[in-house]
């Protein structure tokens, strides 16, 4: 039985790898934002060194690609930061340092999916902020497990699904999204699902961990308003330019998860999760 430190349980994520670990019969110590503040280092390392978890895993995070470009200090505290002080403190007691990235940290500007060797190169705070914290984990945390996936859509949390849903409770019969930023809408229990897997292989390293296939935000909108019950036709295409929006995005950061597909491991479609989810909520 592992014995594990989820930081960021009250999260989207977090909460996804609550109900995983404790379907996979972890041990687990789970701490919110009110619980833990990981910008306080010294709060950290109090925490790990009094729970002794042979895994410490980062749920927290700041992760509004937007509302970090405007609160760059609480981004940078936040996500490399915060990422650096519980890899210390991971490594530090010996523990397995598992650190959940993105997309984001690639700029866009090829057309073939993203391998783990590529060179980053972000073009937002947030981006920067989740390379930063990448970086600091490979320098501290001799034992590490970074896995970068797409946009992560699931119960309850932030992101472009629970906007539809939200719209659609409301009885709104139209909706919008953007055209432009072809990605890997990533199902969360899918994700930890294979962070699950890739720990009991005993895996460490940077490895790419998304959905198989991939889309826009207007193409994911269209998919998942029509599962709801509504027209493909009532989803309007928007253009980037003509969204308030203070970050800039890749227009391409698909990943390729060749890597952990050689383990065996493969994520479903955003798609077929989509589905799963959608009738789910009904």
């Amino acid at each position: 039985m592992v014995k594990a430190l989820l930081v960021g349980a009250d999260g989207g994520l977090g909460r996804a790898f609550v109900e995983g670990l404790e379907a996979a019969s972890w041990t687990v110590t789970a701490v919110g934002r009110y619980d833990l503040d990981v910008s306080l280092r010294n709060d950290v390392w109090d925490l790990v060194r009094s729970d002794k978890p042979e895994v410490v895993i980062n749920a927290a995070g700041f992760t509004d690609v937007d509302s970090c470009e405007i609160d760059k200090w609480r981004a940078y505290l936040v996500n490399r930061d915060g990422g650096e002080h519980l890899s210390r403190a991971a490594a530090d007691v010996g523990a397995l340092f598992v650190y959940p990235s993105c997309d984001l940290v690639f700029d866009g500007a090829r057309s073939a999916p993203y391998r783990e060797e590529d060179s980053p190169n972000p073009l937002n705070i947030y981006g920067d902020t989740k390379l930063g914290a990448e970086l600091a984990v490979m320098k501290h945390a001799p034992k590490h497990l970074i896995l970068r996936t797409g946009p992560l859509f699931g119960k309850g949390g932030r992101g472009l699904f629970q906007e539809l849903l939200q719209r659609w409770k409301a009885g709104e019969k139209t909706c919008a999204a953007v055209e432009e930023g072809r990605a890997q809408p990533t199902y969360r229990a899918d994700f930890v699902a294979a962070v699950i897997e890739l720990v009991k292989r005993g895996a460490t390293g940077v490895w790419h961990a998304a959905a198989a296939g991939d889309a826009t935000p207007f193409e994911f909108a269209r998919e998942t308003w029509t599962l709801f019950g509504g027209a493909a036709e009532d989803v309007r295409p928007l253009r980037r330019s003509a969204v308030a929006s203070s970050a800039l995005r890749p227009r391409y950061s698909v990943l390729d998860c060749a890597k952990l597909a050689g383990l065996g491991i493969r994520l479903r479609s955003w798609k077929e999760a989509l589905r799963a989810l959608v009738a789910e909520k009904r």
